[in-house]
């Protein structure tokens, strides 16, 4: 529980502001269930009565991070297939590859974000 005064810090994915309509339903499309919300980060902190909010681009480590564990589970594929299963091998495969994808297109993004709750 966060006590009033205290700085609380996260990391998240979320749709890379200034898009189309079109690439916003592509990122929401592309990333994870959170990605969804048409309000940007600092102004649902806001809303949830945070202030002195800081946020800071990680998306080009998110990048190297995202290339990473894509590279890593397909050197590892035979055995993550004997732990996961085929399909769920596949499926994470898939979701691994749309979402660097969507990276690299501009479409999400990853921001470091700390804020106070007063």
């Amino acid at each position: 529980m966060l006590r009033p005064g205290g700085r609380t810090a996260f990391f998240t994915v979320h749709v890379t502001p200034g898009l189309s309509k079109r690439d916003h339903r592509r990122a929401v499309l592309a990333g994870p269930r959170a990605v969804a919300s048409r309000r940007d980060q600092p102004s649902l902190l806001r809303a949830a009565g945070f202030v002195d909010i800081e946020e800071r681009d990680v998306t080009a480590e998110f990048l190297v991070t995202a290339q990473a564990w894509l590279r890593f589970s397909r050197e590892l594929e035979k055995e993550l297939r004997a732990i996961q299963g085929p399909k769920a091998f596949d499926d994470q495969q898939s979701d691994r590859e749309t979402i660097l994808a969507a990276i690299h297109e501009g479409l999400l993004s990853r921001s470091l974000l700390v804020a106070t709750r007063p």
